[in-house]
């Protein structure tokens, strides 16, 4: 067996034995209802709860909504209640590039139940006018309109690829041990290199599945998985909420920086206990 061939055989091993159920979702301009799931626009909010604020008392900007209702699909995953994903104001959208769980910059609430006497004006009147300087990467209110889940099996892109990737590599081919994914090209002389090799549309996704909308489900980056960066962020092992860019007809609808991505994660088990206060944000564009 060639070291290409055994490459891309490690590559469906890998693939095949770490899947995820992803729930991918459209976005469609509109008004949606108080309780609705949606990006920008009015979100619920108790009639007790003051409106959040970042770490200097500025009024963090309201991105999404979940109505958990919808999540049945995904399991550890609230189904009822709300969901809530709040971010900065500030030119880089409350993201803190040393710190990527410090939510003085953005908020994830959930709400279990829902105070059914809360209408869309109480709502609105607690929602300060979004700053003129920044705005929201949210270029409208959008319904957020959930699509059929799939089973997404990890793609070379995913923190824990490499790691899985290169043991198997060196169990079976001691005689050229890797210590990266990137060590595998170095193999070959420049003009024999295959830098597309461990890339791969993972069996079961949608063809012209378009913006990588989606809750649960590896995540999508215009950059690198930032969970390589630090020990500590190893640990949110699960997309929360991603929402990419996207427009219509021409006209945004989403815009993060140049075509970027945002996304949520938190540990499976936070998840599990219902407790959204560490939650790590990253957004990055091309």
């Amino acid at each position: 067996m060639t070291d290409t061939e055994l490459a891309l055989e490690i590559c469906r091993e890998i693939r095949s034995a770490h899947k995820k159920i992803c729930l991918p979702y459209k976005l469609e301009p509109g008004d949606p209802g108080l309780t609705d799931s949606k990006a920008d626009g009015v979100p619920y909010f108790p009639k007790d709860e003051p409106w959040p604020k970042d770490a200097n008392g500025t009024p963090l900007l309201f991105l999404a909504q979940i109505n958990c209702a919808e999540l049945t699909a995904l399991p550890d995953f609230p189904h009822t209640g709300l969901l809530q994903f709040f971010i900065g104001s500030d030119d880089v959208w409350g993201m803190d590039f040393d710190d990527m769980t410090n939510t003085g910059g953005f908020r994830v609430f959930y709400w279990e139940t829902v105070d059914p006497s809360v209408t869309k004006a109480d709502a609105a009147a607690k929602q300060p006018p979004a700053p003129e300087e920044y705005g929201s990467p949210v270029c409208k209110p959008c319904r957020i309109v959930f699509q059929r889940p799939w089973e997404q099996g990890i793609p070379d892109g995913d923190f824990l690829f490499e790691t899985l990737f290169v043991e198997k590599w060196n169990r079976r081919r001691p005689e050229k041990p890797l210590k990266t994914l990137w060590d595998f090209y170095s193999l070959f002389p420049k003009e024999e290199r295959d830098y597309s090799i461990f890339e791969e549309n993972p069996e079961g996704e949608d063809e012209g599945r378009g913006p990588n909308h989606q809750m649960d489900g590896f995540p999508f980056f215009t950059q690198s998985d930032p969970r390589t960066e630090k020990a500590e962020y190893e640990g949110f092992d699960t997309l929360l909420f991603q929402l990419d860019s996207d427009s219509l007809d021409r006209k945004d609808l989403v815009l993060w920086g140049d075509c970027g991505v945002g996304g949520f994660f938190i540990s499976r088990e936070d998840l599990k206990r219902r407790d959204f206060s560490r939650v790590l944000y990253n957004w990055d564009c091309c």
